[in-house]
């Protein structure tokens, strides 16, 4: 089983051109205005239109204490060996800050899709929010340890229910934003309760610029309701960068989605062809019949008109006639002769879609043109000539009882959790939004019934790729079916274990799927003694997290050196000695270690002086060398946790 699963590329600043050590110098000047724009506007008051709420001065200022992740190879599929996906038990927040070490957001690493979907705060939600708001900063730092963060739930009739929500969902924003690709993008369910809130949030936080859309799953008809029915939610869409975004769309074209019922048509056109050979007529009438009576909603709806059959569409797929008409009307106004009757054909009264009279002619040497007699003629359009795929709507009408039933049959229990997401539509957007590329890593920090895993378990099976997912999960301490210490293993692991194996609860006959998940616990925060009794491994990733601030860019991690494990964000290098010793159980820094040391800071380029953790150290001193860092002090100091040791 993997120690430490590292998605993200190992590119250095050394390694980027000119235009990409541009946009990240730019992006940290983005999130410095961010920064400074949320710790400065005043609560009472500001002179442009901003979400106001007690705690927006202080949420980015609050120290997320970073976790250990640990392994639980009992609890990872296959069992004891584990594979390329993670789940992870513990709360999102403090994990997202924990994933930066091998997932922060750049040109070239991060997540290429977050999906959230958090409490929608309806009133009978349990989520964690910081209610530290109402205190002074002295107060604060003398009640940390005892006030922290509170989780309970929240009732409609609370006056300060949408606050607490803010204060919920703010500092995770904040964290899914660093963990985004500049190409990525970021896909947020919420439904009326807390929709108002959570757009100016975003327009804030990712900026309105970047806001793609918004999208409405029409799920339900709830025909109690006393005045309109309200049975559909959203999916907010926003990039991390559009601009960015929009570069990877002249590379790889519009977002599309594969037109619905394509494949089902195609082998009834194919079926009828090898039937009748190259008897147009007939090929064309069975696909007529085909079609007869397909209703709105049906998969072959908007494929129905393509039932002309000539010789082109042996590769170009069945025609339909489309109306030569200008839209609106204003369209050119010139002669077109049949060209068997000589006749000129009827002119359409919005004039004619095609441009020039020259055009037109073209069309027709083609053969692209139905007669009519003497009227207006159709244009000939084929499936498979640029029409195999459409733009995805910004409705989805889909009842959400299919995605219950589904949930049933594969765990046994469709109920123990309210309104599962369906992982269908799921599939759609993650595949449009990526260009169905085959190795995007997705992340949902709110993992629930493992949705998100098990729509990327099915995109992989059918073309084979390599997609990768993170999922977070800390519980539902208001569900009355699973436990809350056990939600994340028999709810969201459970559920991609099944869907892995093919082995679901209605015991029908299903395939297996390829892949594997790596279980991690995340429940034990930093400590002294944690800190003491981590391998070296583990040790440099909480190093790493803690002075992600001052490694804020693409990635810090170095691989492949003894003692180097990394560098900050101006390129200063960060060693790790962590050997067996005399020393509290390790060996301190010596002369000897401390040469090695910068033999692999000039190998690796890294700029002096290098920050060197250690236990002890009885090397000369040189600042202009090293900055020496003393294991456990020094980090706990960094999360304002030596004292209280």
């Amino acid at each position: 089983m993997p120690k430490t699963i590292n998605i993200s590329q190992n590119h250095q600043l050394s390694g980027l051109d000119k235009h990409e050590l541009i946009r990240i110098i730019e992006d940290l000047q983005g999130e410095k205005r961010l920064n400074d724009g949320f710790a400065n506007l005043s609560e009472t008051g500001s002179n442009d239109a901003a979400l106001m709420w007690r705690g927006r001065n202080r949420f980015l200022a609050e120290q997320v204490l970073p976790v250990k992740l640990e392994i639980v190879p009992q609890l990872s599929y296959p069992k004891n060996k584990g594979g390329e996906h993670r789940i992870i038990d513990g709360d999102n927040l403090a994990v997202m800050r924990s994933l930066l070490t091998d997932f922060r957001g750049g040109p070239n690493s991060g997540f290429d899709v977050i999906y959230m979907d958090p409490p929608y705060n309806t009133g009978s939600d349990t989520f964690t929010y910081n209610d530290n708001y109402n205190l002074s900063k002295s107060e604060i730092e003398k009640l940390k340890k005892t006030v922290r963060y509170v989780e309970k739930g929240v009732s409609l009739d609370d006056p300060s229910r949408h606050t607490k929500w803010i204060n919920h969902i703010a500092p995770r924003l904040w964290a899914a934003r660093k963990l985004l690709k500049y190409t990525g993008v970021i896909i947020i369910s919420i439904d009326e309760h807390e929709l108002p809130r959570l757009w100016m949030l975003m327009e804030e936080m990712f900026g309105e610029k970047n806001r793609i859309a918004t999208v409405v799953w029409e799920r339900s008809r709830k025909n109690d309701a006393t005045y309109i029915s309200e049975g559909h939610e959203y999916m907010l869409v926003w990039a991390r960068d559009e601009a960015a975004l929009r570069q990877m769309v002249k590379l790889k074209g519009k977002w599309r989605e594969p037109k619905p019922g394509l494949d089902i048509f195609m082998t009834e056109f194919k079926r009828l062809k090898n039937i009748h050979n190259d008897d147009y007529s007939e090929i064309s009438k069975g696909l007529k019949g085909f079609v007869k009576g397909i209703k709105k909603g049906d998969p072959l709806w908007t494929i129905r008109q393509y039932v002309g059959v000539d010789a082109k569409s042996a590769n170009l797929g069945p025609y339909k006639e489309d109306d030569p008409s200008w839209p609106g009307g204003g369209g050119p106004n010139y002669s077109i002769t049949h060209p068997n009757t000589g006749a000129t054909v009827r002119t359409p009264p919005k004039g004619w879609v095609i441009k020039s009279f020259e055009a037109f002619q073209d069309l027709i040497d083609q053969d692209k043109i139905v007669w009519k007699g003497d009227g207006t003629p159709k244009i000939k359009k084929y499936l498979l000539d640029g029409r195999e795929s459409d733009v995805i709507t910004s409705i989805i009408q889909k009842e959400s009882r299919q995605s219950v039933m589904m949930l049933n049959n594969l765990l046994g229990f469709g109920d123990a959790i309210n309104h599962p997401k369906d992982h269908l539509i799921l599939k759609r957007l993650f595949s449009v939004v990526t260009w169905n590329n085959p190795n995007a890593v997705f992340f949902d920090p709110y993992g629930g019934s493992g949705t998100t895993g098990h729509s990327i378990l099915e995109m992989n099976a059918e073309d084979n790729g390599m997609r990768r997912f993170v999922l977070v999960e800390s519980g539902d301490p208001s569900n009355k079916k699973i436990g809350r210490e056990e939600y994340t293993n028999k709810l969201t692991a459970e559920r991609i274990r099944r869907t892995l194996s093919g082995k679901w609860a209605d015991k029908k006959d299903r395939p297996k799927l390829p892949g594997g998940f790596t279980f991690y616990s995340a429940r034990k925060d930093i400590d002294r003694d944690i800190l003491m009794a981590s391998d070296r491994e583990n040790l440099a990733d909480i190093i790493l997290q803690i002075v992600e601030e001052d490694s804020n860019r693409q990635d810090c991690r170095m691989d492949g050196y003894k003692y180097l494990i990394g560098k900050t964000r101006l390129g200063y290098g960060i060693a790790l000695v962590w050997e067996k010793g005399n020393v509290k159980g390790h060996k301190p820094l010596t002369k000897e270690i401390r040469s090695k040391i910068m033999a692999e800071a000039e190998k690796a380029g890294v700029t002096k002086p290098v920050y060197i953790y250690a236990v002890a150290n009885v090397s000369p001193i040189n600042d202009k060398l090293y900055k020496f860092q003393q294991i456990p002090d020094s980090l706990l100091a960094r999360l304002n946790l030596l004292e209280e040791d």
